[in-house]
C-alpha cells in the first residue's frame, strides 16, 4: 500500500534520527538514546528533547547505548529497506545494507550468533530466537529491495535454523538465564516490537511469497494457530501475530520488474501499487533467485512488469501506459 506524504515524511525524519544518532562507525545502529541529560547543570529526564534546535546547540546531546543489537538492527534494516523501496532513494538503501554487513560481521562467530556487538567486540551471549527471527525479517526486506539473493538464502537458513519442519522451536529462551537456571517464560506479545515467534511467521511468510516453498507458509499458518487465543483476548499485544494473520487470509499479491535499472518508469510505477512482495531485479538477478529456490523468478525472463496473485501471474506489462 503507496504511503501518504505525511507518512513519508515521518519515516524520513526516523530513518534520519538512525543515521545521525544512531549510526555506529561499524554501520550497525546503537541500542537508543539516554532519556537523562544535564539542563543548566541539573539532571534532567527528557528535558533536552524539549529544547529548540536553536537552544540544542548550547547542550550536549544524551548518550548513545553504542550496543549493536542483532533484532533491533533487523528490525532497522527492514524498515529502511522498504522506505528506500517506497521513495527509490538510495541513502536509505545503503545505510541498511552497511548495517546488515555489520551485524553479519561483527554478531556472528565461530559458534553461531551473538545477541549483540559493542564495536568489533562480540558479545558472550547467544542470540535469542528474537535475535534472529527479526533480523531474517530486515534480510528478506533488503533482498526484495536491492535484488540481491544472497540476503534471501541467509534469511532462509536462519528461518530453517529456528524450525522442525511445520512447527517453530522454542524461541522465547534467553540463554543467559538458561545458564542462571531460571526457566523460560511464556513468549512474549508483539507490543514495542514482534515477539520471536511473530517475526518468525512474518519471515516464513516472506519466504514462501518469494517461492521458497508451501512448508514456509504452513510454518507461519501454525504460528498464527498457536497463538490465535491469546490474539483475540488481547489484540493491542498481538499487533504483528495479527498482520501475519491477515496475509494469510487472502492471496498474496506479487510484483517482480524485471528492468536493466531501479529508475525505469515501470519500477517507478512498481513502487506505488500495493502489493505483498514487490521485486525490482534485472535479468540476472531474476535468474539468481530462481537457481537459489525462489519460484516466484522462474520463467520471468523479459523486462517487464509482473502482477501474480499466489504465483499465479498475469500477461506481462512491457509499458507504463498498459497500467492504466
Amino acid at each position: 500500500m503507496a504511503l501518504a506524504a505525511d507518512d513519508i515524511a515521518t519515516a524520513e525524519r526516523i530513518g534520519a534520527f538512525l543515521r545521525d544518532v544512531l549510526l555506529q562507525p561499524s554501520g550497525g545502529f546503537g541500542a537508543a538514546q539516554d532519556a537523562e541529560s544535564m539542563i543548566d547543570g541539573h539532571p534532567s529526564e527528557g528535558g533536552y528533547y524539549a529544547l529548540t534546535a536553536g537552544q540544542r546547540r548550547a547542550y550536549e546531546a544524551p548518550r548513545v547505548d553504542e550496543k549493536v543489537i542483532t533484532g533491533w538492527n533487523g528490525l532497522a534494516i527492514g524498515a529502511l529497506a522498504r522506505l528506500a523501496q517506497r521513495t527509490g532513494t538510495s541513502m536509505w538503501l545503503n545505510l541498511a545494507e552497511d548495517a546488515a554487513a555489520s551485524v553479519m560481521t561483527h554478531n556472528r562467530t565461530d559458534t553461531g550468533w551473538v545477541r549483540a556487538s559493542l564495536g568489533d567486540i562480540a558479545s558472550r551471549a547467544a542470540a535469542t530466537g528474537a535475535d534472529l527471527a527479526q533480523f531474517a525479517c530486515g534480510l528478506l526486506a533488503l533482498a526484495t529491495a536491492t535484488g540481491t539473493v544472497a540476503y534471501a538464502t541467509a534469511a532462509r537458513d536462519i528461518v530453517d535454523q529456528l524450525r522442525d519442519g511445520t512447527t517453530p522451536r522454542v524461541l522465547h529462551e534467553d540463554p543467559v538465564l538458561r545458564g542462571l537456571g531460571v526457566p523460560p517464560a511464556p513468549d512474549s506479545g508483539d507490543g514495542d516490537e514482534p515477539s520471536a515467534q511473530a517475526a518468525l511467521a512474518i519471515a516464513a511468510l516472506h519466504l514462501a511469497n518469494l517461492g521458497a516453498g508451501e512448508e514456509y507458509r504452513s510454518l507461519a499458518r501454525s504460528i498464527v494457530n498457536q497463538r490465535w487465543p491469546r490474539a483475540i483476548a488481547s489484540p493491542l499485544a498481538s499487533g504483528s501475530t495479527l498482520y501475519v494473520a491477515a496475509l494469510l487470509s487472502r492471496p498474496a499479491t506479487q510484483l517482480v520488474v524485471i528492468a536493466p535499472s531501479p529508475e525505469v518508469p515501470l519500477a517507478t510505477a512498481a513502487r506505488r501499487m500495493p502489493a505483498d512482495i514487490t521485486a525490482i531485479v534485472t535479468l540476472d538477478q531474476a535468474q539468481e533467485f530462481a537457481d537459489a529456490g525462489f519460484t516466484l523468478f522462474v520463467g520471468k525472463d523479459a523486462p517487464a512488469l509482473y502482477r501474480c496473485e499466489n504465483f499465479t501471474c498475469a500477461l506481462p506489462v512491457t509499458d507504463v501506459e498498459q497500467l492504466g
